[in-house]
């Protein structure tokens, strides 16, 4: 019940710092992680070891895992498009064909695999590896292939 009750007096803290970080959607999900970050908090909170304040402490590690969570999202959205040229996102299934053919004949090889390997739902840094070059270089390749796309759409 104790716990209970500080989770229910940092919630506005929690309000606070999800209106600092521009959190837009999703709002209870982000409050959800700030209670289960202050419950943390104050398990941990010890004040022999801190020269800081609960309440900055409990701040601090609120801010930390919502920060957390926005970057994890961030990556599972980005691993969840793995078609993000919009050539590739506009081709209807009858297109594809037509996308298919051209990808053969106006990327290289490196940039055909890439095409392939995206098509077939692999995100960036799975394509990185099994092309065997850094992530760098395989938006580098991602960049060169879709510029090639367009280029031979827009003619």
């Amino acid at each position: 019940m104790a716990a209970d009750k500080k989770i229910i007096s940092y919630e506005p803290m929690i309000h606070s710092i999800i209106q600092q970080l521009n959190i837009l959607y999703d709002k209870d999900e982000y409050m959800q992680v700030g209670r289960i970050a202050v419950f943390e908090a104050v398990n941990k909170f010890d004040s022999s070891k801190t020269s800081c304040s609960e309440s900055q402490f409990v701040y601090t590690l609120i801010r930390q895992r919502l920060i957390d969570e926005i970057r994890k999202v961030s990556r599972y959205q980005e691993r969840q498009s793995p078609a993000e040229d919009n050539i590739i996102e506009i081709q209807a299934a009858d297109d594809s064909y037509k996308l298919e053919n051209t990808a053969q004949k106006v990327l290289n090889e490196r940039e055909y695999r890439w095409f392939t390997l995206t098509l077939s739902g692999y995100s960036l840094k799975e394509t990185a590896e099994l092309l065997k070059v850094s992530v760098s270089t395989a938006k580098n390749i991602r960049k060169s292939a879709r510029d090639k796309l367009q280029k031979s759409f827009l003619l």
